[in-house]
């Protein structure tokens, strides 16, 4: 009996909700030492293959036990993505080899930028003989970036990569934008196809220099 009644002054109750539905909760009560993500996997009220969970101010709670929300709503989300730009103080590494590179100011805060504007030499491919190309990072030690060409209505002879207005329907192209550059309903750019490149990227690890640079040297050959 009283092992019984230990075990249940172990239990912590927990309301668990679905962050996109939040009409859909589960009460639920879990062992005091599981952590929260362990408890949700058994009472999981969404769809979601994979996923962190949060409190109700939105702070990830993921990794901390249940024993310090007892009674608390917990929401299950999609899964946070940890990265970030380039670390501004690392831009100089980049310019080593590209040294017109620079942060554009809107996506560039005072830690990091999330894109990036480089010209280099277009082959006689263009009018002015440089590419004018936008990279957008914001997750570049992680995640898929996309690239940009501004000067496309400068173009005099077929590009080396294929370039599209509105990126095709490919696991690759996932999070391209259409016609114009992220961020942007006025500066037009066409996205530049870089084909399967993610593998490679994460062969390369999680420096976001290393990474950025090597997404360069790929879509400019």
């Amino acid at each position: 009996m009283q092992t019984e009644m230990k075990k249940m002054n172990n239990m912590i109750p927990l309301t668990i909700a679905n962050t996109l539905d939040q009409s859909t909760k589960k009460r639920v009560e879990v062992a005091a030492n599981q952590t929260v993500k362990e408890a949700v996997i058994h009472h999981n009220p969404t769809a979601l293959a994979t996923f962190d969970v949060y409190d109700g101010e939105g702070k990830l709670v993921s990794n901390e036990h249940a024993a310090h929300h007892r009674d608390a709503t917990l929401y299950v989300g999609v899964e946070k993505v940890i990265g970030g730009g380039v670390p501004r103080q690392r831009l100089g590494e980049l310019q080593i080899e590209y040294p017109s590179i620079q942060p554009v100011k809107q996506w560039t805060d005072r830690k990091e930028a999330k894109m990036l504007l480089v010209r280099f030499p277009s082959n006689g491919r263009t009018r002015s003989g440089f590419w004018e190309v936008v990279i957008h990072c914001p997750n570049a030690s992680s995640a898929l970036m996309h690239a940009y060409v501004l000067n496309f209505n400068e173009i005099t002879l077929t590009p080396s990569v294929s370039l599209f207005a509105n990126p095709p329907s490919v696991g690759y192209a996932k999070g391209a934008s259409n016609g114009f550059i992220p961020g942007s309903s006025t500066t037009q750019g066409h996205w530049v196809c870089h084909g399967r490149i993610e593998p490679h990227l994460q062969r390369l690890g999680k420096d976001p220099v290393v990474r950025v640079g090597a997404y360069i040297n790929h879509i400019q050959n």
